[in-house]
């Protein structure tokens, strides 16, 4: 047996090796997924920067094909201050920051806020009954007049004799925001490809000043999908959370690897769980973190510049705090706005770092590893003292056995 004895001790410190990586967590963590689109069909982006006194939206949705003129009806709580283009990379930056990433360790190195479509109008004039044109103009590729109104019926007559058809469905969430003072926002654009099966024309940026953050998310009732993503970035001093809507986070020890999924992981599953809950009312917290994200464009401060006001930058200054949340849901349950609070609470990591045997089914490949390893090494003990082709062969064994038990 003295000649087995080099053996052994090589094959105990590849064993060792192996278990001390396991143990430490000197193994690779390699990127299996990324937690992007939760729905294929309706979707609302949104950022609202706030510092308590004015507030910033820039606003994106995603219309269903149909005619090619769509209207847009957007209330604002306060009235309008400007309203201009936005560029739609704020939010790939803003999702390639914020996105919930998933690692595993490895050995190796439509529609939105709209409620109508038809023709080209007439151009904006001036009252009707209780409805002002406070203001008008064009955004990129969006015409748009901004309203004032204390009747909700003069409101809907304007916006019909104006070629912004309203259903009559409307008439309920219309006077439920004129009677809580909110203004409106009413577009019309012509998307340039209406065969596409997503049409996400460019953003729009619109300010107003008010020391309350609340997202207009009733009125998508009317031209609500069967399952919509609501994806909302707020910017301001610190976290913010819902204050009439569930708030939830997805926990690290309830994540489990599962091949075949966006995420490489259960995370979707996980994801309308929690959204599913108090009724369909709930936001998913996927990140909140203090970082100076918008700034100049010379480089005075942030990565995402030139796309919130100047002014709004320097009222937050070093102050900026970013929350992504987002929900899935029903046009049941779009039956209220999402009222949105300052919070003292914890910052909300997006990196999800988990085992590779953090599945049943990563466990049994584990262990069935494990077993065939051990295969080789006892035949590979048992041809080393064997003459000829057979001592090389159970040098292979041996080698093999090494470095499958490292891998693992």
């Amino acid at each position: 047996m003295k000649r087995f004895r080099w053996v052994f001790p090589a094959v105990a410190g590849v064993l060792l090796a192996a278990s001390g990586a396991a143990a430490d967590g000197v193994m690779i963590p390699v990127r299996v997924g990324e937690a992007t689109n939760m729905a294929a069909s309706g979707r609302q982006e949104a950022v609202l920067a706030t510092d308590g006194r004015t507030v910033q939206v820039i606003l994106r949705t995603y219309f269903r094909p149909g005619p090619t003129e769509l209207a847009w009806i957007v209330p604002v709580p306060a009235k309008v201050a400007s309203v201009d283009k936005a560029d739609a990379a704020v939010f790939e930056h803003l999702n390639r920051i914020a996105a919930p990433r998933f690692y595993v360790a490895s050995g190796k190195g439509g529609k939105g806020f709209g409620c109508g479509c038809g023709g080209v109008g007439d151009k904006a004039t001036d009252a009707q009954g209780s409805v002002v044109v406070e203001a008008s103009g064009t955004a990129g590729i969006f015409k748009y007049v901004a309203l004032g109104a204390t009747d909700a019926a003069d409101l809907a007559k304007w916006l019909n004799d104006h070629k912004y058809f309203v259903p009559p469905s409307a008439d309920r969430l219309f006077k439920r925001y004129v009677d809580a003072g909110w203004h409106w926002l009413a577009m019309r654009i012509r998307p340039d490809a209406a065969d596409k099966p997503a049409l996400a024309p460019h953003p729009i940026r619109y300010t107003y000043s008010d020391s309350r953050l609340v997202y207009p998310l009733a009125i998508s009732q009317l031209s609500a999908d069967l399952e919509n993503e609501i994806l909302l970035y707020v910017v301001a001093p610190s976290r913010y959370a819902c204050a009439n809507w569930a708030n939830a986070t997805i926990e690290r020890r309830d994540l489990r690897v599962v091949r075949g999924t966006p995420s490489g992981t259960n995370y979707e599953d996980l994801f309308r769980r929690a959204c599913a809950a108090s009724a369909g009312h709930a936001f998913v917290t996927e990140w909140s973190s203090k970082q100076s994200l918008f700034g100049y464009a010379d480089g005075r401060s942030g990565e995402i510049n030139d796309v919130l006001d100047r002014g709004l930058i320097d009222a937050l200054g070093s102050r900026q705090t970013v929350t992504r949340l987002r929900a899935l849901m029903t046009p049941a349950a779009m039956d209220r706005d999402v009222t949105l609070l300052p919070t003292t609470w914890a910052a909300v990591d997006n990196r999800f770092h988990l085992s590779a045997a953090a599945s049943p089914g990563g466990v049994l490949a584990a262990w069935a590893a494990i077993i065939a390893a051990g295969g080789l090494l006892c035949a590979g003990l048992r041809l080393i003292g064997a003459p000829g082709w057979r001592r090389a062969g159970g040098v292979v064994c041996i080698a093999a056995a090494c470095t499958a038990l490292a891998m693992i």
